[in-house]
């Protein structure tokens, strides 16, 4: 019955400590910590090798007065070519990553690619966003397109991805990120990359399981 009752009173404990953890990173990182901001994404153009294409990078607010927000797109890899185009609030280069703003009714990265091989980047979402309530979000679609500039590939209504940022309602709420793959496209992977902050949540629950193992054993 002793080893019952000490078996009860570990599971208790370690419930406790679980509850703590979540409320203690709840507090820590805020409501914001929970909406993905950076992503990995991919896009596999094998189907078209020997063709000239475009990737087209939109960013683009929502009707009525959505929160400023930006997208750093960084570690461009593949056979770009040297042909790019921006418009609205837009700015960077192949070399050193580029930015778009919501701050313009349309944000636009046009860049030349050579078909045939894999492209990959980053994406980081920033901004008051994720942090200032809103009625309006901002959506982020990525488009690959023919070498006339208006036939597109892999879906041919359009994007082939599309991550829309929504911020709070208002002051109590959180903003969120979706993801959605469109078209049934087959060619692009899109994957959330963890925040420092959720690797600290993770090792935190972790180091308490651990505690909890180490009491365990002594007991």
């Amino acid at each position: 019955m002793n080893h019952l009752r000490t078996s009860s009173s570990l599971r208790r404990s370690a419930l406790h400590m679980a509850s703590s953890l979540a409320l203690a990173a709840s507090a820590l990182f805020g409501g914001s910590a929970w909406a993905d901001t950076q992503f990995h994404a991919s896009v596999n153009t094998a189907a078209w090798a020997g063709q000239t294409g475009w990737l087209d990078f939109q960013f683009l607010p929502g009707l009525g007065s959505a929160p400023a927000a930006q997208v750093r797109i960084s570690n461009l890899s593949g056979s770009f070519g040297s042909e790019f185009f921006l418009e609205g609030q837009a700015a960077g280069s192949l070399a050193s990553g580029f930015v778009l703003g919501n701050g313009t009714a349309f944000n636009d990265l046009f860049h030349a690619i050579q078909l045939g091989g894999s492209f990959s980047f980053d994406l980081s979402f920033s901004g008051d966003v994720f942090n200032t309530p809103g009625q309006a979000g901002t959506s982020f679609s990525l488009g690959l397109l023919a070498g006339d500039q208006q036939s597109y590939l892999g879906n041919p209504n359009g994007a082939l991805f599309q991550i829309e940022l929504t911020p709070a309602l208002d002051a109590g709420g959180s903003a969120s990120t979706s993801l959605s793959l469109l078209g049934g496209n087959t060619i692009a992977t899109v994957s959330a990359v963890p925040e420092p902050e959720s690797y600290a949540l993770m090792l935190a629950g972790l180091a308490g399981i651990g505690l909890l193992a180490r009491r365990q054993r002594s007991k």
